[in-house]
């Protein structure tokens, strides 16, 4: 170890050079900016018994042997959370809190035990309908335990993965004619005069079929009112601790433009008017110039649906159902529903949508009774 007395734009300071050595471990170190010859020999000194006992900050880092699910998670995530957007990280994190770390995070991955993680899995899949997903992300960090050689082998492989079960009663997943009919009667003679903003939100949502994070998002310079067109070009993502942000839309083929019709036009133009916040770049949707939470057009939804009793049950996601339906029972195809909504694959309009291909199916059916009645 060497101290000395060197000069520095700021004055004479002490410089501490040296080697710190424990076992067969050696790191050179060297620190300047003491006072005194005491105060970095003292700071040497230190510096030496942390090293001794592995506290040090020039210890060389090694991953421990063993560690708990919540230890193995932490570290996981370090890396998982630069590789997604802050949206989808948001959601694994809720994932792994609620379902995995609230029952392993104590518990060391070497007592993981194949009767154990049988029994969490047959309890899973009893409360979740998608249960898989979950399982899934778990058994991603056991896979890591196995290839840091913390245990021999990922003990989901020594487990029966139960079915998943079907929804018995499942909710309603759009609206009928005659209640569309009913939704929008409400919204235009009555509900305008509570809440107009609430009011062109809800009525957006249903007569265009956009996603509630792109219908947040949307900015006045968005929309050509001269030629009746939205244009998505960005979608409100959700953040950590609650917060939103403005993020690319969810697919490229999200990334369109919309014909609106002349009556949800001149809503938006009323909207327009009315609000204090109508610059080129203020949301069109917001809360003194900010953009609304997420969980707001649904409370609207659910005030509305107490107060008249229409679209009951309903979800902001439902009002998308609801376009695609009608639109196909009007006459749409599959394909002009899947670029309208901005679906990246026809599959997915498809399986979202089975209600009513179902439905089509049925009177196809009968479609040849024709020829002989």
């Amino acid at each position: 170890m060497k101290i000395q007395q060197i000069d520095t734009p700021k004055g004479k300071v002490w410089e501490v050079n040296g080697y710190l050595i424990y076992n067969d471990e050696k790191v050179r170190v060297k620190k300047r900016g003491f006072d005194s010859r005491k105060s970095a020999h003292q700071w040497f000194n230190t510096e030496l018994v942390k090293f001794a006992n592995g506290d040090s900050k020039y210890n060389k880092k090694t991953t421990p042997s063993v560690m708990t699910v919540k230890e193995l998670y932490r570290m996981w995530l370090d890396t998982y959370q630069h590789t997604v957007e802050e949206s989808t990280l948001n959601r694994t994190m809720i994932v792994f809190k609620t379902h995995i770390i609230s029952e392993w995070g104590d518990t060391l991955v070497t007592d993981i035990t194949p009767i154990k993680l049988q029994r969490y899995v047959n309890t899973l899949q009893g409360k979740l309908l998608r249960y898989r997903k979950v399982a899934g992300y778990f058994r991603r960090l056991l896979n890591i335990a196995v290839r840091m050689d913390m245990i021999p082998v990922d003990p989901f492989t020594k487990i029966e993965m139960p079915k998943e079960r079907r929804q018995v009663n499942k909710p309603k997943q759009f609206m009928e004619v005659d209640e569309f009919k009913a939704f929008v009667d409400v919204l235009d003679n009555q509900y305008k005069y509570m809440n107009q903003q609430a009011y062109t939100l809800l009525r957006l949502a249903v007569f265009t079929g956009m996603r509630t994070e792109e219908i947040l998002a949307l900015q006045w310079q968005h929309i050509d009112f001269n030629g009746g067109y939205i244009s998505i070009v960005q979608a409100l993502g959700r953040g950590l601790a609650g917060s939103t942000y403005i993020k690319e839309p969810k697919s490229q083929t999200s990334r369109r433009t919309l014909k609106i019709e002349n009556k949800m036009m001149v809503v938006l133009a009323d909207w327009f008017e009315a609000t204090g916040y109508n610059k080129s770049d203020d949301y069109v949707f917001q809360n003194e110039g900010h953009t609304l939470q997420t969980i707001r057009p649904n409370k609207w939804l659910r005030s509305v649906s107490d107060k008249y009793g229409v679209a009951v049950g309903l979800s902001m996601h439902k009002l998308r159902h609801t376009w695609a339906t009608l639109a196909i029972d009007q006459g749409a195809n599959i394909k002009q529903v899947q670029t309208y909504l901005g679906h990246a694959d026809v599959s997915m309009t498809l399986n979202i949508y089975s209600d009513v291909t179902k439905r089509a199916s049925d009177a196809t059916g009968n479609i040849l009774n024709g020829l002989i009645d």
